[in-house]
């Protein structure tokens, strides 16, 4: 479980992140600098990835686990279009 609060918040003040929650799509160097930080401070993490479908869009899917009751959870689209984790981020 992470347990720094002051450096959570400070990473998703950080760029990155608030980007990814205005941006339909990414770039894939954006997302290794979320992976970086999230690395960096030891904040749990999963990472699914969707390469896509002749009707879906490649995306990936990052879950982020802050305590046992509260978890973020990011829908990256690489390209435009929907992707196979749905809609919202």
């Amino acid at each position: 479980m992470f347990n720094g609060e002051n450096e959570l918040i400070a990473i998703l003040a950080s760029e990155a992140f608030t980007k990814l929650g205005r941006s339909d799509s990414f770039k894939l160097v954006e997302v290794y600098a979320i992976i970086s930080l999230l690395v960096k401070a030891c904040i749990p993490f999963t990472l699914s990835y969707s390469p896509g479908t002749r009707r879906l869009a490649a995306a990936m899917d990052i879950t982020i686990n802050i305590n046992p009751s509260t978890v973020l959870k990011y829908t990256i689209n690489l390209e435009a279009g929907g992707s196979v984790f749905g809609i919202g981020r």
